[in-house]
């Protein structure tokens, strides 16, 4: 069925460019009504029932993903995403049809199709599969400009975390100003890149950014390290030397572990940030430095300044803006987000054709509680990406994996009670399992369904997300096993009345 006359013309119009832009091409123009009403909240949705009107579309302007219908009356889908893909290579592609027929998912699939929705499909999916076009589209986008040198912005981090979200929301919000920025976060969540982004984000982005890392230099030596000094202001002093604030004067300064000064040294700094006039060490001329300073630290310094080890004025001047980082066993979602893109980032530095993970490793990293957080997670991947010879990664080495007792000590939500008990491996050559191997793994993916559930208290979407699948591959699952979504939602608790 074909749209009513009205102008597709109209439609075909640049859209603001924050909004992810979409096109939308299908014969039924319900459908295109459906998707735009639900869509243009957070989308420039531009929609056609015409093959052409498509093609000229995508050569006025660039859509960051495409939805066609496999069956169209001009050209079948797959003909026009070959002819799209050959022009235009970084938009994303989704295949929309009401058949079933492996041989085009298969060939979907070989010509790169992001997603493929069955109709009928609820907007949930849409959203869902428009998410996950946008992550790999902004992965890919970000593996390139570190290949070409590019610099890493605020945009470019790797997030689907609420908490992670908003964090970013409020750094993008005040990366326009020079207020001062705390970031907190615990080894390895990536304070330092936050603190980059936020300078490349920021009007600053063409001038200096400058680090000094706390803990690593010795107390004598920080603050010629910080303000510089002046020839023969002290023994091995031979030559004047600009300090770490002067370096960075008219872009950004990052205090890194911040908390590891010590009092004498917090004192200098106050003076400095009241100011921003400094002298170098042994000299009498009062200097200034236009520098936007970020502290990171992985100390939790209200305490520290309880315990009268940092400076109560000093910690108010630091704590404009408190940005705090969650490590990554509390943002599960964005594990397989930033593994991808490692993945990806380290296939192009070695010259690998990785792409993708194991049923085995996909476990590992769903259950490995990743104490080194995101840095843990990266030399993991660089690791496997070197040693791997496949396309893809069959298994982790993951730090404590073979220790029974840390084992133990992690809730693990494959745990299945078929292996709770039992002989080793090399005792059991010549025995015959108990269940046959397609209702072992039916078991199996039960319990990893449950156990997801529970985490998730029957929200499909996060569930889906964290799952890697489509929220309908997971409903028809779920159907399969005999699970309900309202079988794991936490029931509200009733206000207590107390009797009359």
């Amino acid at each position: 069925m074909h749209a009513p006359p009205y102008d597709h013309q109209a439609e075909l119009v640049r859209p603001a460019p924050w909004r992810p832009a979409v096109l939308v091409l299908d014969d039924e123009w319900s459908i295109l009504d459906r998707i735009k009403s639900s869509l243009q909240d957070s989308y420039e949705v531009v929609t056609t029932s015409q093959v052409e009107e498509a093609m000229r579309a995508m050569g006025n302007r660039p859509f960051d993903v495409v939805l066609t219908d496999l069956r169209m009356p001009e050209m079948d889908g797959l003909s026009l995403v070959s002819e799209l893909k050959s022009r235009y290579p970084e938009t994303q592609y989704i295949l929309m049809t009401a058949f079933s027929d492996i041989e085009d998912t298969i060939s979907a699939i070989r010509l790169g199709v992001a997603d493929y929705l069955r109709k009928p499909f609820t907007m949930s999916e849409v959203r869902h599969a428009l998410g996950r076009c946008l992550e790999q589209r902004r992965l890919r986008r970000e593996v390139a400009s570190l290949r070409a040198g590019g610099r890493v912005t605020l945009a470019d981090i790797v997030a689907s975390n609420p908490r992670m979200r908003e964090v970013l929301h409020l750094a993008e919000t005040v990366a326009s100003t020079d207020v001062t920025v705390l970031i907190n976060g615990e080894t390895g969540t990536g304070k330092g890149l936050l603190a980059r982004a936020l300078h490349n984000s920021s009007p600053r982005a063409d001038h200096p950014y400058v680090e000094i890392n706390c803990a690593a230099i010795p107390a004598t030596l920080i603050e010629s390290e910080l303000f510089g000094h002046e020839r023969g202001s002290f023994t091995g002093a031979v030559a004047r030397k600009l300090g770490r604030v002067e370096v960075a004067d008219q872009g950004t300064l990052l205090l890194d572990e911040v908390g590891e000064m010590s009092l004498d040294m917090q004192a200098k700094l106050l003076r400095f940030l009241q100011e921003f006039s400094f002298e170098r060490v042994g000299g009498n001329k009062k200097l200034q430095a236009d520098v936007r300073v970020v502290a990171a630290t992985n100390r939790d310094l209200r305490q520290a300044v309880q315990q009268g080890l940092f400076r109560q004025d000093l910690y108010y001047r630091l704590h404009v803006i408190h940005l705090e980082i969650p490590p990554l066993r509390e943002r599960p979602e964005d594990i397989p987000l930033l593994a991808e893109y490692f993945l990806q980032r380290f296939s192009l530095k070695y010259g690998k054709q990785v792409q993708g993970f194991s049923p085995h490793a996909a476990r590992q990293l769903a259950n490995h509680p990743w104490p080194g957080n995101v840095r843990e997670l990266e030399h993991t991947l660089e690791r496997a990406v070197i040693l791997g010879r496949g396309s893809q990664v069959e298994r982790l080495e993951l730090e404590g994996e073979a220790r029974q007792d840390a084992a133990a000590s992690q809730p693990n939500i494959l745990a299945s009670p078929l292996l709770d008990s039992g002989p080793t491996a090399p005792e059991t050559a010549g025995v015959e399992p108990e269940v046959p191997l397609g209702d072992y793994l039916d078991q199996r993916e039960k319990e990893y369904l449950v156990a997801l559930l529970h985490k998730y208290r029957g929200n499909i979407g996060a569930t889906a997300n964290f799952a890697g699948v489509n929220p309908k591959t997971l409903y028809l699952k779920m159907n399969r096993h005999g699970l309900t979504k309202e079988q794991f939602k936490v029931a509200k608790r009733r206000p207590f009345k107390p009797k009359p």
